[in-house]
């Protein structure tokens, strides 16, 4: 049994500048990270720092421009999780859907889920 974080946000900004903004090393230290690296392609180990002894590896699954990017959540989690972001067009905008994906049942996964719906909110609504 696992649970799953949904996020939906409007962004005012077109699908190509969003994926931009999820892909690129200098967009993601602007609204996610203090560090970002990796090889933005499908088997690319990425990994994402945000203070020097907290840093998140993973790898991504799938990337296609401007529509989805997939990619393992390997810290601060008691094993692997997914996160996968979904653009499309819509109106003058983005139609942004988050989930993170894979998290299990008992206590300490509750805490995550926890701290995960809370923090995913506030990076995603600095995207926006």
């Amino acid at each position: 049994m696992t649970k799953t974080i949904e996020k939906e946000r409007f962004i005012n900004a077109t699908p190509q500048r969003v994926f931009q903004a999820l892909t690129e090393k200098a967009e993601m230290e602007r609204w996610f990270v203090q560090k970002a690296e990796g090889d933005v392609r499908p088997g690319g180990a990425i990994r994402f720092e945000w203070a020097p002894d907290m840093a998140e590896i993973g790898k991504i699954l799938v990337l296609e421009p401007s529509h989805r990017l997939s990619y393992t959540w390997e810290a601060f989690s008691p094993s692997p999780t997914t996160i996968t972001f979904e653009v499309t067009a819509e109106n003058a905008g983005t139609h942004l859907h988050f989930i993170h994906t894979g998290i299990g049942e008992g206590e300490d996964w509750g805490n995550y889920y926890t701290g995960m719906g809370h923090g995913w909110n506030i990076h995603l609504n600095n995207l926006t």
